[in-house]
């Protein structure tokens, strides 16, 4: 179905990765790719699509035609958004054709105030535009010919719009074309959240790789082009990239080198594009499914040599066999100086009493610091993950799915709430999620709440502190009381 028819500086420079010396790039010369010198020796294109890759799985589409461009805006400060792009969309539609803003692409909120993220809906907050929205992370944008488009962007008018609405594009005047003949995938994650990454980008595409990982032909593109990370497929370790390279994500395709000129436009024959955010909170149902999880969760764990496998059961029906048991591990994480506050010294205090005497606690001042083989690590081989959270620190939560199956996370904070604590998710992981919240001004001394400093910064009494580490014992104890008397 064809929903179209049925509806520099380095500071500023944050959304990318480099190694070594920068170094201007060149797309090396391929028979699938064709380079036009300028606009007017480009032949004539008309777009297509989106269409679904497979109707049974949202979330992939695919566009015939069209280029690619980049907001150069959104990466900067207070957003750090590494996801925006611009679909250039051709046509020869006489009324596009009379509309002057028609290269205009719609601004932000008016996206993400839609009831519906299609490509054919609209905005009333942008309807001067006159034209259709595109798809979060892909602001449509419209012209007859790369010449129409260059002249289009050249209005002034519709410069200060995209100034005021944040949506600054490069190329802006093409003075040439890289054209890719190959099928070619479109990567767009959030480069500086892991759970973004996690829920808006890699749950949309999962159940895409597992049907794709047991055909033959394997995934219906040969090539990758990210500007979220550059070297996403070769170099780069992100997390997310860390993560898609030990799946093998993508397959045998080969990553598309772009080269950062405002003169050169990336256009592509076949393009797919994974819907931004189409997963976020898990409610297309029947797409990640346990068997899909279990698939990609045993990937990581025997890529990564996790120490723990990720169902247990196993283990703790011999440990009860042999009438063993395990210390209780603990892992918990203040996240540095506007965290926890004194979590070091709630630690030390209760580690000293002779109830806790079982209770390993692994204190982690900073997951920041850590390379993702040693986040991966500090989740998989602790019963339980008890972690500070607000703004960013939450994205740690993403960690969770390389802890074994039935482990507890505890979210500790003021406001903040992972999506990682999404019940379906923890569902598919057979966890438990708590969060600890701000106290009540009324509240019995051992509940379980923080108190908030303005500084953003939270610290909690030894006696809740002791009655969160009770509750997560007495947990443990139920599930190996259950393990033995399955015997």
């Amino acid at each position: 179905n064809n929903l179209v028819d049925i509806i520099d500086d380095s500071f500023y420079d944050v959304g990318y990765e480099e190694i070594g010396e920068p170094m201007e790039a060149h797309a090396p010369v391929e028979d699938w790719i064709e380079f036009y010198g300028s606009p007017d020796r480009m032949p004539s294109m008309k777009s297509a699509g989106p269409w679904h890759v497979d109707g049974n799985v949202g979330g992939l589409y695919k566009f015939e035609n069209v280029c690619v461009t980049n907001n150069i805006d959104a990466p900067k400060p207070p957003e750090l958004d590494t996801t925006s792009r611009g679909l250039l969309y051709f046509t020869n539609q006489k009324s596009m054709a009379k509309n002057p803003k028609r290269c205009v692409p719609c601004s932000k909120p008016a996206m993400n105030s839609r009831v519906e993220d299609r490509w054919d809906a609209t905005s009333d907050s942008d309807s001067d535009l006159g034209h259709r929205c595109g798809m979060k992370g892909l602001h449509a944008m419209f012209a007859s010919s790369v010449e129409d488009y260059n002249d289009c962007m050249a209005d002034s008018e519709n410069h200060k719009t995209m100034i005021r609405a944040r949506q600054n594009q490069s190329t802006t005047r093409a003075e040439q074309i890289r054209y890719f003949e190959e099928p070619t995938l479109l990567l767009q994650f959030d480069a500086h959240d892991r759970e973004h990454s996690l829920f808006d980008t890699l749950l949309t595409y999962l159940p895409h790789w597992h049907k794709w990982r047991s055909d033959y032909e394997g995934v219906p593109f040969q090539s990758v082009i990210s500007h979220s990370v550059e070297g996403c497929l070769t170099h780069s370790r992100n997390w997310f990239c860390e993560l898609t390279h030990q799946i093998q994500a993508f397959g045998y395709a080969r990553e598309v080198q772009w080269e950062r000129k405002d003169t050169t436009l990336y256009c592509y024959k076949s393009l797919y594009y994974n819907q931004l955010e189409y997963q976020r909170d898990l409610n297309h149902e029947g797409l990640v499914t346990k068997a899909v999880m279990d698939d990609f969760r045993d990937e990581l764990f025997r890529n990564f040599a996790l120490p723990a496998p990720r169902d247990m059961s196993e283990v703790w029906k011999k440990d009860a066999q042999l009438g063993m048991k395990r210390p209780l591990n603990i892992a918990l994480c203040a996240n540095g100086e506007n965290g926890w506050k004194d979590l070091d010294k709630l630690v030390s205090s209760t580690r000293s009493m002779k109830k806790y005497q079982a209770v390993e606690f692994n204190l982690i001042d900073n997951f920041d610091d850590l390379t993702v083989a040693e986040q991966a690590t500090a989740f998989n081989s602790a019963d339980a993950v008890v972690m500070a959270t607000g703004h960013h620190e939450s994205d740690h939560f993403a960690n969770a799915i390389f802890s074994p199956d039935e482990s507890f996370f505890a979210e500790v904070g003021c406001s903040s709430q992972s999506l990682t604590g999404n019940g379906h998710f923890m569902s598919l992981l057979l966890g438990t999620h708590r969060r600890v919240t701000k106290c009540a001004e009324q509240h019995a001394g051992e509940e379980i709440c923080v108190s908030c400093s303005s500084e953003g910064s939270f610290s909690m009494t030894g006696v809740a502190f002791q009655a969160l580490i009770d509750d997560i014992m007495k947990r443990q104890e139920q599930k190996i009381k259950f393990q033995r008397d399955s015997l």
